[in-house]
């Protein structure tokens, strides 16, 4: 028995050695691209208040932007390959020690035959064993009958209603323009 927990707690640390090596890696190459990004806008700053008028276009301006734009493509597109090899690598180790290793050995003949036989034995119907005689319930004293009736009864209510009749809303002529709303003190 203990060489079954051995081998599971031995699978479990090398699946938490995997996930922490995953995690490690994800989290370096993003910190690196997040580092190569701050630096480039750092030194896109500096560019920018280097330049006497920056509100003046021209040519150097349009130039520096596509270079921004392509240094960060470049960043980006380097943080992405760097995590997909990533990933391929986690993934083929993965599947190669799934492959090879089997996670837990083969079972002892003796385990086997004991679960076999407890399983054999909780599928197996119990036993009728006598009860003691059930006791009949008490019978609920039946309901009064209802007459049947073939004439019903019809009876009007004169309903008032519980809320006032709306008013009708007075327009203002054509002629004049609508009051407007008083304006508030300053």
């Amino acid at each position: 028995m203990s060489s079954i927990t051995e081998q599971f707690s031995a699978a479990t640390k090398s699946q938490l050695e995997a996930q922490f090596k995953i995690f490690n890696t994800f989290a370096s190459t993003a910190v690196d691209s997040a580092q190569k990004v701050i630096a480039l806008n750092i030194s896109t700053a500096k560019q920018l208040l280097a330049a006497k008028d920056p509100s003046v276009p021209h040519q150097g301006n349009f130039d520096s932007l596509l270079a921004y734009g392509r240094e960060l493509y470049s960043i980006a597109s380097t943080a992405q390959s760097a995590l997909l090899q990533s990933a391929q690598g986690t993934f083929k180790q993965v599947t190669d020690l799934a492959a090879t290793k089997p996670t837990v050995a083969a079972v002892p003949p003796a385990l086997s035959a004991a679960v076999s036989a407890a399983v054999a034995a909780a599928n197996e119907p119990v036993a009728s064993v006598p009860l003691a005689p059930a006791k009949a319930p008490k019978a609920k004293p039946a309901a009064a009958p209802i007459p049947a009736q073939e004439e019903f009864v019809e009876v009007k209510a004169a309903v008032k209603p519980s809320f006032p009749s709306p008013k009708p809303i007075a327009l203002a002529p054509e002629g004049k323009p609508a009051k407007s709303a008083p304006k508030a003190k300053k």
